[in-house]
């Protein structure tokens, strides 16, 4: 027997994931792994708000997803 994911929509990551904006800054992260990036690039890149992006972070700072430099 083989299992696979089935291409899954945006909406599941957002339900997974707690927010559209976490699952946007999460993907940010994976794609660009080897980078160091402030508040203001992030959001500019994810296309959210600063404020919104900064307790995103803080989150997953709390977490150890994310360290700071």
């Amino acid at each position: 027997m083989e299992i696979s994911l089935p291409g899954m929509p945006k909406q599941i990551f957002d339900e997974l994931f707690g927010s559209k904006a976490r699952v946007k800054i999460l993907k940010f992260f994976f794609r660009n792994e080897s980078g160091f990036f402030d508040i203001a690039t992030i959001a500019k890149r994810v296309q959210e708000r600063e404020i919104v992006v900064k307790k995103e972070l803080e989150r997953l700072l709390k977490i150890k997803f994310i360290q700071k430099q």
